[in-house]
């Protein structure tokens, strides 16, 4: 007797509950997916920096400022080109949340049915 009221609590428990644990557990892997972007982005960014540091201490006639000019001009390219791929991963990224969020809140409703 008692024995089955433990077990229907505890099945209605692990009921109430799972919608809860699903979600905080979308949310956990859509942070760190996020995260994982945020610093690779930030180590491009970085790295396209330090190579411009480099080259522009390089300088030291008119020639060499000519050509550092024009790799300026190829870097900011490159960098718009960056932006915009970080921009297309994060738009990805937060369809993929929001498919998943989507197909969370359908299962709940359809369990309550």
């Amino acid at each position: 007797m008692y024995t089955d009221i433990f077990k229907t609590l505890n099945d209605q428990s692990q009921n109430a509950f799972e919608p809860m644990v699903k979600f905080n557990q979308l949310v956990a892997k859509n942070f760190s997916e996020l995260t994982n972007l945020q610093l690779d982005s930030a180590r491009q960014y970085a790295d396209i920096g330090l190579a411009q540091m480099h080259l522009n201490s390089q300088v030291k006639d008119v020639q060499s400022l000519v050509n550092s000019g024009t790799k300026q001009l190829e870097t900011m390219t490159r960098i718009s080109q960056q932006m915009i791929e970080d921009g297309k991963k994060l738009a990805n990224l937060a369809n993929d949340f929001k498919s998943e969020l989507d197909k969370l809140v359908t299962e709940a409703v359809e369990k309550k049915k």
